[in-house]
């Protein structure tokens, strides 16, 4: 039977658990921002991406270039919410896994924008 390692669980509402924010204090984080979007898929690649062409016509949350900064900064609060008031800040930004060129400017930027917030 499988045993769930030793520690508290995270609780329901999000956070993180007060024994990993009491780790932070004058931390500083390094963000990656994970862009899963290629013009075509390289054969050496482990990363997580899709083509247009594997996308489709759909139309899930962050699924398209079209969709994909709104869901990402909806994820980078998520992240910010789980430090509670914890005050951490960022020294790097790390941008890959596809071919983030592929997104708008426009959304790169308030992806980062979101991150600096």
């Amino acid at each position: 039977m499988p045993r769930l390692p030793d520690g508290d669980p995270a609780p329901q509402t999000g956070e993180l658990p007060p024994a990993a924010l009491a780790t932070l204090d004058g931390s500083r984080l390094g963000v990656y921002v994970h862009v899963p979007f290629c013009a075509v898929r390289c054969g050496y690649c482990d990363f997580n991406t899709y083509t247009a062409e594997e996308l489709g016509p759909q139309q899930h949350p962050g699924a398209s270039r079209a969709t994909y900064a709104e869901a990402a900064v909806t994820e980078v609060r998520r992240a910010r919410a789980a430090l509670g008031d914890v005050d951490v800040g960022v020294s790097t930004v790390f941008v890959g896994g596809g071919t983030p060129t592929l997104l708008e400017p426009a959304d790169l930027g308030r992806v980062v924008a979101a991150v600096r917030d």
